[in-house]
């Protein structure tokens, strides 16, 4: 994907999350590690233009635990109380980082309701997570690897299909 057909992949779920919710007041956006807050930026902005007022955008503070599982950082449960949560990744895969951000989201507070978006899903669910918001279906193989790259100033550069064995770029 090139820089300028992720923001229009990010317009458009922009427009479908808008004609789904129809309010912003209780709106949070959640962006995954580093790319899928960045993704969760882009979308808050557009959002924020269509609604004209601010969407609130924050990332997704999960952390890898040997052995336990992902952690969600605390204030950030309490942030997503009673709010209509979108949850943004780059990339989907087995769907385990996304079912261990819901599990760990509805332990103590609990948003109102949750959705999942992404950029692109590559197939192999493992886990039972359903995207409601999905850019590009991209069915890879298991050797296969879908990167996003994003500037230091957090601007798209593109995403790439690469083979784990070899080192040039499949699609772009």
């Amino acid at each position: 994907m090139s820089p300028a057909r992720i923001e229009r992949t990010v317009t458009r779920i922009a427009y479908q999350i808008y004609e789904d919710t129809r309010g912003s007041d209780r709106l949070l956006i959640l962006g995954i590690h580093k790319r899928g807050y960045q993704l969760a930026c882009m979308l808050a902005g557009k959002l924020s233009d269509i609604y004209g007022t601010s969407i609130a955008v924050r990332p997704l503070g999960v952390k890898e635990h040997i052995g336990t599982g992902l952690t969600v950082d605390e204030e950030l449960t309490d942030a997503a109380r009673g709010k209509r949560v979108i949850i943004f990744d780059d990339v989907l895969y087995s769907g385990q980082t996304m079912f261990e951000a819901i599990r760990e989201l509805t332990v103590d507070e609990r948003p109102n309701e949750i959705r999942l978006a992404a950029l692109i899903d590559r197939g192999h669910r493992r886990y039972p997570v359903d995207i409601c918001y999905l850019g590009l279906y991209c069915p890879t193989k298991l050797k296969e690897h879908v990167h996003c790259r994003f500037s230091e100033e957090g601007k798209a550069e593109g995403v790439w299909l690469i083979s784990s064995g070899a080192s040039a770029v499949i699609r772009n």
